[in-house]
C-alpha cells in the first residue's frame, strides 16, 4: 500500500470497509430511472485516478473528502458540483477527513511524514485549527463525528498499549475520558444525542450515559457488528459460518434483516441506508439502497469505472463515494448518487 495511505488509524475504518465491500462486476446503468452517479470534477493538480475517498457531507449540499493533489493528500469540498481545495494545515503532508457537522465544520486527522506527528483539526471558514493534547494523554484519535459536531475517538495513556475511549463535545476545550463497556475495545460511531456505537469482541454496544445495550442477535446469524448509528438505529451486519446479513436495530434490541444485502454501511437522518448485495459465488457485492427496510434499488455504474461504492449518506438524501478501475483500497475519484424518479 502505499505510504500516502499507510494509516492504522484514521483509514483503517475505510480500508476495512474497502477489502469487506470491495465492488463486484460493473451493474448495467439502464434508463434513467434509480440512483444515477455523478462523476465531480477534480480540482487543477490532482492525481488523474483520482485517488482519495468522498466520506462526508454537511447535509445540506457540500461534499468533502481528502484527495492527492500536487503530491499531497488535500482536503477537498465540492459546492455547486465545482471542487474547492481546501489544503492541509501548515507543516503537514497528509489530511484524511472524517466527518463534517451540519454547520459546516470539517474534521480529520493531518500527519508529517518527516516529524511523524499525528493531530486532529477542524476546518472552518477561518481555516484549519489543530487540537491539543489534553494534559496526561496523547493527541486525540478521532473515529466519527455527529451532527452537531460531537466528536468520538480514543486517546493514548502512558501505557503504549492502552487507549481509553472519549468524547469531545461540539465547542468544548477539552474531552471527556470514558471506560470501555464491558466486552468492547474499538469505538464506532456517534449519535446525534451523544449515545456511542462501540465495536465488542462477540458483539457491539450501544453506550449512553452509563448504560450498554448490546445488539441483538437476528434469526440464523450472529455476531452482530454495526457500522453505523443515527437516531437510535443501528445498521450493519450478522453473520454465521457460510455468510453474513444486513441489519438495521430500530433499537439495540430489535434487529430487522435489511432484504437482499449482506452488509450495511451508513444512514441518514431520515433512514435512507446504504449497503452491498452478494454477488453468489464471490466475496463482492453492488451497492444498494434501502429506505427504511424498505429496498430501494441499486447504484448506477459511474461511467465507465469498474470498482464504485458509496461511503456515506448525507442527509440531503444523497449517496457519497468513489469510483475506480482498480481496487478502492487506494482511492478513487469523487461520486455522488442521487434518486431520479
Amino acid at each position: 500500500m502505499n505510504k500516502m495511505w499507510a494509516r492504522s488509524g484514521v483509514l483503517a475504518t475505510v480500508a476495512i470497509a474497502v477489502a469487506a465491500l470491495a465492488a463486484g462486476p460493473a451493474q448495467a446503468a439502464t434508463g434513467r430511472l434509480g440512483w444515477q452517479a455523478t462523476l465531480l470534477p477534480l480540482p487543477a493538480g490532482a492525481n488523474p485516478a483520482g485517488r482519495g475517498y468522498l466520506t462526508a457531507s454537511d447535509g445540506h449540499g457540500e461534499y468533502t473528502g481528502s484527495f492527492i493533489v500536487d503530491n499531497k493528500l488535500q482536503v477537498v469540498s465540492w459546492r455547486g458540483g465545482k471542487p474547492v481545495l481546501r489544503g492541509v494545515p501548515d507543516g503537514f503532508e497528509w489530511a484524511m477527513v472524517q466527518g463534517e457537522d451540519s454547520a459546516g465544520r470539517v474534521y480529520g486527522e493531518a500527519l508529517d511524514y518527516d516529524t511523524g506527528a499525528d493531530r486532529t483539526f477542524t476546518l472552518d471558514a477561518t481555516g484549519f485549527h489543530l487540537w491539543a493534547a489534553p494534559p496526561g494523554y496523547g493527541d486525540f484519535g478521532l473515529h466519527a463525528v455527529n451532527r452537531r459536531g460531537d466528536a468520538v475517538g480514543t486517546l493514548p495513556t502512558g501505557d503504549p498499549a492502552k487507549h481509553l475511549p472519549a468524547v469531545w463535545p461540539a465547542g468544548a476545550t477539552a474531552p471527556t475520558v470514558l471506560d470501555w463497556p464491558a466486552g468492547t475495545d474499538g469505538v464506532t460511531d456517534i449519535d446525534d444525542d451523544g449515545a456511542i456505537l462501540f465495536n465488542g469482541f462477540q458483539r457491539d454496544v450501544v453506550w449512553k450515559n452509563g448504560v450498554s445495550r448490546p445488539l441483538a442477535d437476528i434469526a440464523g446469524f450472529s455476531n452482530p457488528h454495526g457500522s453505523a448509528i443515527r437516531n437510535g438505529v443501528v445498521v450493519g451486519f450478522a453473520s454465521n459460518a457460510n455468510t453474513s446479513q444486513a441489519v438495521r436495530w430500530t433499537t439495540p434490541e430489535n434487529p430487522v434483516p435489511l432484504t437482499g444485502g449482506d452488509y450495511a454501511i451508513d444512514l441518514n437522518g431520515g433512514g435512507l441506508t446504504a449497503g452491498l448485495a452478494p454477488i453468489p459465488g464471490t466475496s463482492a457485492g453492488n451497492p444498494i439502497a434501502w429506505r427504511g427496510t424498505i429496498p430501494g434499488g441499486g447504484l448506477k455504474q459511474p461511467g465507465s469505472y469498474l470498482s464504485y461504492q458509496p461511503f456515506h449518506v448525507s442527509d440531503d438524501g444523497t449517496f457519497v463515494g468513489c469510483a475506480s478501475n482498480g481496487p478502492l483500497d487506494e482511492g478513487g475519484v469523487p461520486v455522488i448518487w442521487r434518486f431520479n424518479p
